[in-house]
């Protein structure tokens, strides 16, 4: 029970994925990672130049796509959050050094002190919420390992990229407002949109969802979200003369601008094939990488009952997001691992419907060692997705198994993979419910969790052309860090 546990054993399976985020560092300089570096290269340009064009940082360090062109100018045409969080950690890393720090110590330096430890402290946060609203230490260690090790979370919290960092400003929005913390609420909310644009999707329910919960006091709540839409407003300003200007609008990419130029800046009608394969496609399904996650989605369906509002924001945010997805004319959004990022915010929603219907979930005959079992695959997959290789190509069936089960046979493992993955093994064993008294539960768990994941992950007949090509990119990303 709650209270009876000694400090250590209550943060344990906390640790754990806090560990596992911050011992590897899967770093492929090679790839030339639009999605993470033209944020790298924005943070360098404030930093270095002081200013918010790239140019200067490209003729150091070379090109790099996902750019905005204009008045003759260069700029990162993603969100600014994580560029804009990253500048005081450089400022910092530069001051101690003495000097310029490469740009391998830079984008390790980001990602650890502007993302992994940011996370690590949401998880805390989630983990003492769940607490509290289950009263169950096993639903602490199980929801905290499944969503922080076991959702796209881990792929992309190991980047210096806003997917995570948004999802959980979104969520921790949300649970504030259950707290009657309504200024705070809309600061957070507001923030997740100033780390990605498709956050503002989020934004909109929670936001709703203030008003139709705490009515006139929600004002609260949009002057809380005032301070972060005035940042968003001035840094489009600064750039575009317009605070109603994106960067989506001045993409020099020709790819980019032939996405973009369809529908209303790249957003036409959802297309249900778009969906299918975004949720269940054994390459890029959210569902397939996370089945926690569908076990949330369901939690959340018969929730209604009991938590009528809270499930309701909980399904709008889902919906509303894979709407824009399946939307979006580029859904793909090139080289992803643990599920499509464009959606990111809805992935601690659905595992918080878990702890909402926690106590008539497990009443269920089976339904633990389920939990158990969905978990574990979870963990698995995005576990060894993220710590591995984190950029699964598009022209995997299968990648979990064409990509990174072969590669580490081979001997291509990045720095610290070996341990994150004993974090990861020691975080699931805890999640499981190891050293409590529930050993038939973790040996169904574990029995179910296997099954699934052979299910999950069986290889295809053989490489194809594209496949064994698209390998070889991979196998040349290596370099001479982390390799054999």
């Amino acid at each position: 029970m709650p209270g009876t546990e000694s400090w250590l054993r209550r943060h344990a399976a906390w640790l754990c994925v806090a560990v596992a985020y911050l011992v590897v560092f899967p770093y492929f300089e090679k790839l030339n990672n639009p999605n993470e570096n033209v944020r790298v290269w924005m943070t360098r340009a404030i930093v270095a130049h002081g200013t918010l064009a790239i140019d200067p940082v490209v003729r150091e360090w070379g090109d790099v796509s996902d750019r905005a062109e204009f008045g003759g100018r260069r700029f990162s045409g993603k969100a600014p959050g994580t560029s804009l969080l990253g500048v005081p950690v450089l400022a910092v890393q530069r001051l101690v050094t003495g000097g310029e720090p490469s740009k391998r110590a830079t984008i390790w330096a980001l990602r650890v002190f502007s993302v992994a430890l940011p996370l690590a402290l949401f998880f805390l946060f989630f983990a003492r919420k769940v607490e509290q609203q289950t009263g169950s230490p096993w639903a602490r260690d199980l929801l905290v390992v499944g969503l922080g090790l076991g959702t796209m979370l881990y792929p992309y919290g190991l980047l210096f990229v806003g997917h995570a960092q948004s999802a959980a400003l979104a969520f921790a929005g949300f649970l504030c407002l259950r707290d009657r913390r309504l200024v705070l609420a809309g600061l957070l909310t507001g923030l997740a949109v100033v780390f990605e644009y498709q956050a503002l999707i989020a934004a909109g329910v929670i936001a709703l969802y203030a008003v139709v919960e705490h009515r006139r006091r929600a004002l609260l709540f949009f002057l809380g979200a005032l301070g972060p839409a005035l940042v968003l407003a001035a840094y489009h300003t600064a750039i575009f003369g317009r605070p109603w200007e994106t960067p989506l609008s001045h993409v020099d990419d020709p790819i980019f601008k032939l996405y973009h130029g369809q529908g209303f800046l790249g957003f036409d009608r959802p297309r249900p094939v778009v969906l299918v394969q975004a949720l269940f496609s054994l390459d890029y399904g959210i569902f397939t990488f996370s089945p926690l996650l569908l076990a949330g989605l369901g939690a959340a369906g018969f929730g209604l009952k009991t938590a009528r509002r809270e499930c309701l924001a909980i399904l709008g945010v889902t919906v509303g997001l894979l709407l824009f997805l399946a939307g979006m004319t580029n859904w793909r959004g090139g080289w992803c691992a643990g599920g499509p990022r464009y959606v990111a915010p809805l992935v601690p929603f659905l595992v918080w419907a878990l702890a909402l219907g926690w106590q008539r979930l497990t009443s269920l005959r089976f339904s633990c060692a389920v939990l158990g079992a969905l978990a574990a695959v979870s963990v698995i997959r995005c576990g060894l997705a993220g710590a591995h290789f984190p950029h699964y190509p598009v022209q995997f069936d299968n990648p979990l198994v064409d990509v990174t089960v072969r590669l580490v046979s081979e001997g291509y493992v990045p720095r610290g993979f070996w341990f994150a993955l004993a974090s990861i093994a020691l975080a699931a064993g805890l999640a499981l419910g190891v050293g409590r008294r529930t050993i038939r539960g973790v040996a169904a768990s574990a029995g179910i969790a296997v099954a699934l994941l052979a299910v999950l992950s069986l290889p295809g007949s053989g490489l194809r052309y594209d496949e064994k090509h698209a390998l070889t990119v991979v196998r040349d990303a290596w370099g001479t860090h982390g390799s054999p």
